[in-house]
C-alpha cells in the first residue's frame, strides 16, 4: 500500500501469489470472452512445443524468439496460399522448467528422446548444473484446417524432434469456455517447485500435526529465474505470445 493507505500497487512478478492469481484470471477471462469468442470445441485444440533444455538463462531468449517467430511465419505463409488457414489463431504462455543436470536418467522413454534429441546438456560444469527446460502451451484455434495438418506444418517449421510437438483436441465433455479455462491455468501454473504434481511432497509428523514438505526449487534457481523474468519486458509479458485471426 501506498503513504495514503488507500492504493495498491502490484509488483507484477510472475512468482509473486497475488500479481500470479490476478493475471491468471486475466487472462482466463480475455480468452474465454475475446480471443476465441463463438469458437467450437471442435475447431480447438491445445498445443506443446518443447524447445533446446539449456544450462544457460541467457540463452533462453533468444530461443523463445526463434520458435515465435517460426509459428508466426508458418501461419502467415500458409494464409497467402490457403485461406482456411485465415481463421487459425492462438494465444500461449511460455512455461520454464528446471531440472538438476543428473535428473536425466530418471525421466521417462519418452521425454529421454526428446531432451537427447534436443541436446540435454551432455557436459556441465559441475554435475549438480540447473539444466532450464523451457516449453510453450498455446490454446488453438484450427478453423477449418486438420489437427494433422498443424502439427506437420509445426514440424517443418525446424520442430521436428521426437516427441517436440504435441496437439490435443478439446475434451468435448465440457463446455468449450471450461476447456478454455482449464487450459489457462494449466499453462499458467504456479512453478518455483518440483512437486507441483505432488509427486515428491513428504508429509511429516512434528508431534501434533501433519505438515507438508514441499520440494521448492534451490534459492539460487528461484533469484536467477525471478531476475531473467524482470529483466525485458517484465514479468508476464514476456511470458506470453499470441497470433491473431484476419
Amino acid at each position: 500500500m501506498d503513504d495514503s493507505g488507500n492504493n495498491m500497487r502490484l509488483c507484477r512478478v510472475p512468482l509473486c501469489p497475488r500479481c500470479f492469481m490476478k493475471n491468471r484470471g486475466k487472462q482466463t477471462g480475455i480468452a474465454i470472452k475475446r480471443t476465441f469468442a463463438g469458437a467450437a470445441n471442435e475447431n480447438m485444440a491445445f498445443l506443446t512445443v518443447l524447445v533446446p533444455p539449456t544450462t544457460d538463462l541467457k540463452a533462453v531468449d533468444p530461443c523463445m524468439g526463434r520458435t515465435e517467430t517460426r509459428l508466426r511465419n508458418m501461419i502467415r505463409n500458409r494464409r497467402k496460399t490457403d485461406p482456411r488457414w485465415n481463421t487459425v489463431r492462438y494465444t500461449g504462455w511460455w512455461e520454464m522448467e528446471r531440472h538438476d543436470w543428473k535428473d536425466f536418467h530418471g525421466f521417462g522413454r519418452n521425454k529421454k528422446l526428446a531432451m537427447e534429441s534436443l541436446g540435454w546438456p551432455q557436459f556441465a560444469n559441475r554435475h549438480d548444473d540447473t539444466v532450464w527446460q523451457p516449453h510453450l502451451h498455446a490454446i488453438v484455434c484450427l478453423g477449418g484446417v486438420s489437427q494433422d495438418e498443424f502439427v506437420e506444418a509445426v514440424r517443418a517449421k525446424g520442430h521436428g524432434s521426437p516427441y517436440q510437438v504435441n496437439l490435443k483436441a478439446f475434451d468435448h465433455r465440457k463446455d468449450v469456455g471450461n476447456n478454455i479455462k482449464s487450459l489457462v491455468r494449466y499453462s499458467m501454473k504456479f512453478r518455483i517447485e518440483a512437486d507441483y504434481k505432488m509427486s515428491s511432497a513428504k508429509l511429516s509428523w512434528d508431534g501434533t500435526a501433519l505438515s507438508l514438505q514441499r520440494d521448492w526449487w534451490k534459492d539460487k534457481d528461484i533469484r536467477d529465474y525471478v531476475e531473467w523474468l524482470m529483466s525485458k519486458r517484465g514479468g508476464f509479458e514476456r511470458l506470453r505470445t499470441s497470433v491473431g485471426g484476419m
